[in-house]
């Protein structure tokens, strides 16, 4: 045999050698990864299977492991969710796909976390009863994690798409909210033993979401919808907002108890920037640095012929400060706002109208969480009656538990013909002449209120009608106008001054109060029984 055989017949030899040990290894390694692979995968069944609360129950259809790309993928996902007392299901969910993406067995093994890349869920069916939750209030219900993690959770990103989310409750008309389409995605995500004791049960840093359109039954007579939710760097933003009374105004007034508002709110757009939210002692905590409402139009409709709400009402500082919640608002903007309200106080007539358009309005601090003496601030610029310019500046101190306020507000020239569309199928009384220029400020609390007004008119008359509000009752017309000055006085520029008290009756609204000062104001300067300019 010659040496180049020989050595041909070696080199066979250790290449056959070589192709077999190889062919071992790929064999031992796709036996190992087949190995780990069912190893990864019967931990996560006996995780799922034992270590769940009780009372959350899970079924899926599939689970398939990648160790190549350290992923683990439910298909045909379900939990329930039962009450722990009665053991009724509250919370139905249902995914096509849930996938855990990316492990890092290098985290996993030598910095004791379990570290994420990625968590998709895709296509989510949530549905949620509130009465079947339980209500029972337990001294120690968050005091112990409703499960318990050996390892720190860390998810770079969770990702849930195209969820469709519903709320139900216990009455007939049963849906409370439903989201279509919701997507949602929030970065660095930990849960650990220590978050799950808290009201929220996680850390988490940027998010966005977005809805392709939002259903809420805000009460058991108006609905709110809204399309477009766009979420994105702590700054929301919802479009053709649209809180409506479901009933025709005949409807309503026909099921109310007793006497209760008809809207229709129609918004263009709503912007929320710089939100921030988080618990504190259990409590919610919700912040942001403007708010700012694009064309709002409301159409408030009501029935006086409905009996009176017997509930008080309380004044906004102390509906502020009473929240469930803390809100810290900074700024509160109204963008080419209007108003109609219409008030129907006789049968047979559909109602005084007054309005306010063109409305631009500033609120500042809408808070309950800052301290006196701050206060908040709202300045309104508006036409009332479409062309008489009307200005106002409130303010007051949530923390005074008086409800101290200040209400200042000025009109331009108004002729008084605009006010018969309220006055005449309400109070019965038609106007004639002009004002032009109106001042008042009231200095209030829950209880009494003083005012004063000035103001400026011409050839004021009046004239009151019979109930039919066509013939001229002509005898106390007439007796109105021997009492009411005719004008504010021949000198120019002069101005009518008169002063009041108000007592509140505090099962009225806020703006029935401000009536009761008006009605004063106008009183003691239209009839001369206080002071006036000499």
């Amino acid at each position: 045999m010659s040496g180049g055989t020989f050595i041909f017949l070696s080199m066979g030899k250790i290449l056959r050698i070589l192709i077999f040990a190889i062919a071992t290894g790929i064999i031992l390694f796709v036996s190992g990864l087949l190995i780990v692979n069912t190893i990864i995968k019967n931990k996560v069944e006996n995780f799922v299977e034992t270590r769940l609360p009780a009372h959350i129950i899970q079924n899926y259809e599939t689970l398939s492991v990648d160790l190549f790309e350290g992923t683990l993928t439910f298909k045909n996902a379900n939990v329930n969710i039962l009450n722990k007392e009665t053991k009724e299901v509250h919370t139905y969910v249902h995914a096509e796909k849930f996938i855990i993406e990316d492990i890092s067995y290098w985290d996993y093994l030598y910095n004791n976390q379990i570290h994420i890349e990625d968590v998709k869920i895709k296509k989510p069916v949530i549905r949620y009863y509130k009465d079947r939750l339980s209500t029972s209030k337990k001294k120690d219900s968050f005091r112990s994690a409703p499960l318990i993690l050996y390892k720190p959770v860390l998810i770079d990103e969770l990702s849930i798409d195209n969820t469709n989310l519903t709320i139900f409750n216990n009455t007939q008309d049963s849906i409370t909210l439903f989201a279509k389409n919701l997507t949602l995605e929030v970065d660095d995500i930990l849960i650990d033993q220590q978050t799950l004791l808290k009201r929220l049960p996680l850390k988490f840093g940027d998010y966005d979401a977005k809805v392709d359109s939002i259903f809420v039954k805000v009460s058991p007579y108006e609905n709110l919808t809204s399309t477009d939710f766009a979420l994105h760097d702590k700054k929301a933003v919802l479009k053709n907002i649209h809180l409506k009374t479901k009933y025709s105004r005949e409807e309503h007034a026909r099921i109310i108890p007793y006497e209760k508002d008809h809207y229709n709110l129609q918004i263009d757009s709503l912007e929320i920037t710089d939100i921030n939210f988080g618990f504190k002692n259990r409590k919610l905590l919700t912040k942001s640095n403007h708010i700012t409402f694009y064309h709002p139009y409301l159409d408030v409709f009501r029935n006086k012929l409905i009996r009176d709400d017997p509930n008080q009402k309380p004044l906004y500082s102390k509906m502020l400060r009473d929240l469930p919640i803390n809100v810290t608002v900074n700024s509160l903007f109204l963008k080419n706002a209007a108003i109609k309200y219409t008030e129907k106080v006789k049968v047979g007539n559909p109602g005084g109208i007054i309005n306010f358009s063109n409305i631009e309005a500033t609120l500042q601090n809408v808070s309950n969480t800052y301290k006196s003496p701050t206060k908040t601030q709202i300045a309104i610029n508006a036409n009332f009656m479409d062309n008489t310019p009307f200005n106002v500046s409130w303010s007051f101190d949530i923390n005074n538990t008086q409800d101290q306020f200040t209400f200042k507000a000025n009109a331009g020239r108004l002729a008084a013909t605009k006010m018969n569309k309220f006055t005449e199928p309400n109070l019965h009384v038609r106007l004639e002449g002009e004002t032009t220029k109106t001042y008042f400020t009231i200095h209030g609390n829950n209880n009494t209120s003083h005012v004063d007004m000035k103001i400026k008119y011409d050839d004021f008359k009046v004239t009151i009608l019979n109930d039919d509000g066509k013939r001229k009752k002509w005898l106390l017309s007439t007796l109105a106008n021997l009492i009411i000055k005719k004008s504010s006085n021949k000198k120019e520029g002069d101005f009518r001054e008169g002063s009041g008290e108000a007592i509140r009756n505090q099962k009225k609204s806020f703006f029935n109060y401000l009536w009761l000062n008006m009605q004063q104001g106008l009183k003691a300067s239209l009839t001369g029984k206080n002071k006036e300019n000499k």
